[in-house]
């Protein structure tokens, strides 16, 4: 399922920073947590787990502010509303209990230097729209927040963060993806499809673009990690690509990282 959140901010000078993801997942636990200690301590604390992983099933869009200006690590808000889509692979059972929780909620988001008084003003709730086509499903996806694939390597180095145009990008994106569809279904997705259901590609429409972003930034534990903005293009099962966009692509989504949209499907030219 998908909410649509509008909020609006107070203050005379609207300015939060730059990397904000973190408090805004924060402020997301935090209201499932209130609402659903359980609910929210199970997410948090162990989630859906296939092989040893554990997954949060859920993203959230990167703030969509019509207009804005940025100086230095800050980002002025000049638009009245804002806008916030926050997205949970669920079951059914769980669909309005969730819509019903962020109505009217409100919270600071920032740091010690510049934060914003936020409240929703508006909440829609919907399922997720896919296109209409044949199994299996090929749609290009356009993210909204950055998509982070990162293997590990040898001698206790730091992990690898990779670009989309590294062969085994889209390998680890759909690795990344069955595990989630597995850890949500308990049902091995190879046993239902074979390698030859799956492929990626990069589109070349549209040049990927990194984003260096900062996690817990002004702390002991604050670190660093790259994502890429980019437009891509699946087939895959209808089942693997709803996942994909209700739980996010790539790694950390409950922190800010892989939500995407889907755009149209390009027009083929029509034979004269």
């Amino acid at each position: 399922m998908e909410l649509q959140l509008t909020l609006t901010c107070s203050g005379a000078e609207c300015a939060i920073p730059i990397n904000y993801q973190y408090e805004l997942s924060a402020w997301i636990y935090r209201v499932l947590r209130e609402a659903n200690a359980g609910y929210a301590r199970f997410l948090h604390d162990a989630g859906y787990s296939f092989d040893g992983r554990t997954f949060k099933l859920f993203c959230f869009s990167n703030l969509d502010i019509p207009k804005y200006q940025v100086e230095n690590d800050q980002l002025h808000i000049l638009s009245s509303e804002v806008y916030l889509v926050i997205r949970f692979c669920v079951f059914s059972a769980l669909e309005d209990f969730l819509s019903g929780l962020f109505y009217r909620q409100r919270f600071w988001l920032g740091d010690r230097r510049s934060r914003v008084y936020f409240q929703v003003e508006k909440v829609s709730a919907r399922p997720l729209q896919l296109p209409d086509g044949p199994e299996p499903l090929q749609v290009r996806i356009r993210t909204r927040s950055p998509v982070l694939i990162a293997r590990k390597r040898s001698n206790g180095r730091p992990e690898e963060y990779l670009s989309p145009d590294h062969p085994d990008f889209g390998v680890l994106l759909f690795e990344n993806v069955l595990g989630k569809y597995q850890a949500f279904t308990q049902v091995d997705p190879l046993e239902r499809w074979s390698a030859s259901d799956f492929a990626f590609r990069l589109c070349p429409e549209r040049e990927p673009r990194s984003k260096l972003i900062t996690l817990k930034s002004g702390t002991q534990q604050q670190t660093r990690v790259r994502g890429w903005m980019l437009d891509f293009e699946i087939v895959a099962p209808r089942e693997l690509v709803a996942v994909g966009m209700l739980a996010g692509w790539g790694r950390a989504n409950s922190q800010g990282f892989g939500f995407g949209d889907i755009l149209p499907s390009p027009k083929r030219p029509t034979s004269s």
